[in-house]
């Protein structure tokens, strides 16, 4: 079984997830309560399927990009957890596990259209700027065609072609540039949100392979340096 958290956005989830399959997964609706209810988050998701960390194969968090205060706190419990239990501690990539989530999407659009088809995640990275990267969907798989990036939503505009599903909880800003274009909106604010459950899945290869991160050294994704603003 793999714990696995999501922390990346303003809202936050928790899952345990075996084989593929959800055992137990609780969300935080309230927005940035990362610090106050993480914890007590992970303690119900386990009770409710009556086990222990100690039951867990491996601990999983959404390393990022996202919220800098979101990725730190999620980083931070994730790593007291692991040498807590001494269990391994598996990162992925936000946007990753936001594009996993639209293949149900594509498995279902392709039936009707003839070209290669895209996801391209995008998060809100506040400021003005956005996360985002594409991923090429063929047989089945997903493949990233580019790197993480942040920018304008303008640059993502640029780079929008035929084909293309675009998630996340920056789509609402990218409707009216993107309006009349031959590109997907998943609309439903619920289904924008990253998810621990699919945290979890790419989790679950990961252990499967033994790619595990080292725990002393490993940080948050940023993919844009952290600014502070004084007044």
């Amino acid at each position: 079984m793999i714990l696995a958290l999501e922390t990346s956005t303003d809202l936050c989830s928790v899952a345990v997830i075996a084989n593929g399959k959800t055992k137990s997964k609780i969300k935080n609706n309230i927005k940035n309560l990362h610090a106050e209810k993480l914890i007590s988050l992970i303690d119900q998701t386990i009770k409710n399927i009556n086990t222990n960390l100690k039951s867990i194969d491996a601990i999983a968090i959404s390393i990022g990009p996202g919220s800098f205060t979101g990725l730190r706190v999620g980083l931070s419990v994730a790593k007291g957890l692991c040498y807590a239990v001494e269990k391994p501690l598996i990162v992925v990539p936000t946007l990753d596990a936001l594009a996993l989530k639209a293949i149900k999407i594509c498995k279902i659009v392709e039936k009707y259209i003839n070209n290669d088809l895209y996801i391209c995640p995008v998060l809100n990275a506040k400021q003005n700027d956005f996360y985002y990267s594409l991923y090429k969907f063929k047989g089945g798989e997903l493949a990233r065609s580019m790197p993480y990036l942040s920018g304008s939503l303008e640059e993502i505009v640029d780079k929008v072609r035929e084909g293309l599903i675009l998630i996340g909880d920056g789509v609402v800003n990218l409707k009216e540039k993107l309006y009349n274009q031959n590109v997907i909106f998943v609309d439903e604010d619920e289904f924008n949100q990253p998810d621990a459950f699919y945290v979890g899945k790419i989790a679950e290869d990961k252990y499967r392979s033994g790619d595990f991160a080292d725990i002393d050294s490993v940080e948050p994704l940023y993919v844009k340096e952290f600014t502070v603003k004084t007044k």
